[in-house]
């Protein structure tokens, strides 16, 4: 039959009206949800840099409706069986969940319980006593209920989809920004649900569907802004003989990128028109001028086009260079950094645990001090600096219940970016280390840091890189990436040496609240094997600790044994003076306090400045 050009719609709705009670199906085809990390990080940070854009605190919460609105483009559906499809759209509609399930969970934390009960809608329908989130696919519905009943869920053994969906959810509570929390919060909420914009493509049928589907992602595709750069540069080195082979060169390194990551080509330029050549941020108030800073972000060909002169771009010459030069070389280094970024490298750990945190903004900030003329040597130098000097950075506010996402330092990383541009070594290093001494977060903030609904992520990475400094030293066989790899049967996950019993502490406590509190410090809390803890953690600790000696060393120096016929473990505490010991019959709070202080010790050990020569001095 006939598609009338009538039964092809299009409408362009806010959130609330694409969710709001409905449920969509997927085709066994369409069912895998495959965004990683940089995807999701990337939404969260164009969602909440728009937000921000508008809000201001004196404002009434109906104000939010007349804030610019946030295209998040189109989506593709069709109607079967009474059944709303999605044809296109899942990776994002199945990210938006994801993120209004955190939303809601944030609201029912801070008090906002009316505002979380209207997000269910959103979520899940209901009917027959059966709930079914908003993409109804089988295989999801498990995980989906963990993570909206914030229950515990192993997705070893599960589709990758699945375990993508659960991944991605610990990304989101992991890098959701700390300015969206509390009385900005609700603020969010509201314009995520009616500021945040889709278009739906409905279809008539399947066939129609698909055809739309195709033709927009397979044919008469836009130049993207590469391209486009691409174009304006070449066009103005003049000789022929040139532009072609620049036009190869440019080619090959943009295939290089991306088949290093999605999307490498553009985060690379604008990673290094940022770190190199932006002079201005938009300012942290309400409708703020946009800077280069911004504007890189979104346009970079246009930015490029607008500032020729202010780049140097005057003859062919300048043209040839920025693309043989400038473009060639610094995207070869970009390259050694996504490499450092996935996988250790000698020399620049620090770059690989800084990609662990989702502190992408370390990538401007070590291209813009990196110069073209920079030898290998050079270039290892300056990045094991800076990777180093922001691992610190991070772990400080880690640990003093500080976010590091994108929207929430950006400005600072801009500031540091500025200090260090095409900066010899010793220059960064003088920087570095007066910009550390500035900072007011300090490692002390482990004293009282704890466990909270909000932290797990950065509770495991401290512990990991504490157990795995005493493996290194000890040369013991485990690593850093053991102690992080959720891939495994049974992946590492904090255990508590306490067992969540308050009836065995009521000696120490008067209330579980109080048990509680003590229980989630750091000073009570290892990494273990997952399948330990199902065995072992609700054990009394004196039954407990006898298992405990053949795990790791952190785990094993509550063990006596660690202690005997161990020199190279003793030699170790004697050399950086670690108060180590054994703790065979008990644990109390008292000894909690104790081990807390040891992890403290340690961390000032593996996150000191002095260890990168770090160390303020006059230019």
């Amino acid at each position: 039959m006939a598609v009338e050009v009538q039964q092809i719609t299009g409408n362009a709705q806010p959130v609330i009206q694409l969710l709001s009670n409905k449920r969509y199906g997927l085709d066994f085809y369409q069912r895998e949800y495959s965004w990683e990390d940089a995807q999701v990080g990337e939404l969260m940070d164009d969602l909440a840099g728009r937000f921000l854009n508008d809000f201001d605190q004196s404002h009434e919460r109906i104000k939010v409706n007349s804030y610019r609105p946030y295209f998040l483009g189109p989506i593709v559906t069709t109607s079967r069986d009474d059944t709303r499809y999605l044809v296109d759209g899942q990776q994002r509609i199945t990210t938006l969940s994801l993120l209004l399930i955190y939303i809601r969970q944030l609201l029912m934390d801070e008090g906002y319980d009316g505002d979380a009960e209207a997000l269910n809608l959103l979520i899940f329908s209901a009917a027959f006593g059966r709930k079914t989130f908003n993409i109804d696919v089988e295989e999801r519905q498990s995980c989906m209920e963990a993570i909206f009943e914030r229950k515990e869920f192993d997705p070893s053994d599960k589709p990758e989809s699945v375990r993508n969906l659960w991944n991605r959810y610990q990304t989101i509570s992991e890098r959701y920004p700390s300015n969206l929390q509390g009385k900005t919060l609700p603020y969010f909420a509201d314009w995520l649900q009616h500021r945040v914009i889709l278009v739906d493509i409905g279809a008539p049928n399947q066939d129609m569907a698909l055809e739309i589907f195709e033709t927009m992602n397979d044919r008469g595709l836009r130049l993207s802004n590469t391209d486009m750069l691409k174009s304006y540069l070449l066009a103005r080195v003049g000789n022929e003989e040139v532009i072609r082979s620049l036009n190869d060169s440019w080619r090959k390194r943009v295939t290089d990128l991306v088949d290093a990551e999605k999307n490498a080509d553009s985060e690379f330029i604008k990673a290094w028109l940022r770190g190199n050549y932006a002079q201005t941020q938009r300012e942290r108030k309400t409708n703020a001028k946009l800077g280069d800073f911004d504007i890189i972000g979104t346009a970079f060909h246009k930015w490029v086009r607008d500032n020729a002169s202010n780049l140097g771009l005057e003859s062919s010459a300048d043209y040839r260079r920025f693309v043989e030069v400038e473009f060639l070389k610094l995207s070869e280094r970009y390259l050694q950094l996504l490499h450092a970024s996935g996988e250790l490298q000698p020399g620049l750990e620090t770059v690989f645990y800084n990609a662990k945190n989702g502190f992408t903004l370390q990538i401007p900030v070590t291209l813009a001090a990196v110069t073209p003329e920079d030898d290998d040597t050079t270039f290892n130098k300056k990045a094991a600096l800076i990777a180093g000097a922001l691992d610190i950075y991070v772990v400080r506010r880690m640990v003093n219940y500080r976010n590091f996402g994108y929207s929430t330092v950006s400005y600072t990383m801009f500031n540091l970016i500025k200090q260090l541009r095409n900066q010899p070594v010793d220059k960064i290093r003088y920087a570095l280390a007066r910009w550390l001494e500035s900072e007011w977060e300090q490692l002390d903030g482990i004293r009282t840091y704890s466990l909270t609904q909000r932290n797990g992520s950065h509770i495991r990475y401290i512990l990991a890189r504490i157990t795995a400094w005493l493996d290194n030293e000890l040369a013991k066989s485990g690593t850093f990436t053991d102690y992080l790899d959720r891939s495994k049967k049974y992946p590492f996950e904090i255990e508590h040496i306490w067992a969540d019993k308050f009836d065995r502490h009521t000696s120490e406590f008067s209330n579980d609240f109080e048990f509680q509190e003590q229980r989630n410090k750091l000073g009570d809390l290892v990494l273990l094997p997952k399948d330990f803890n199902a065995s072992y953690g609700d054990m009394p600790y004196k039954e407990k600790i006898q298992h405990y000696y053949g795990q790791n060393l952190l785990a094993q120096s509550l063990h006596p044994r660690a202690y005997e016929n161990n020199p190279s473990f003793r030699r170790l505490c004697e050399a950086h003076s670690l108060e180590f010991q054994a703790y065979p019959d008990s644990f109390t709070k008292t000894d909690i306090e104790s081990r807390q202080k040891l992890y403290l010790d340690i961390a000032k050990i593996i996150w000191n400045p002095t260890h990168l020569d770090l160390i303020p001095d006059e230019e």
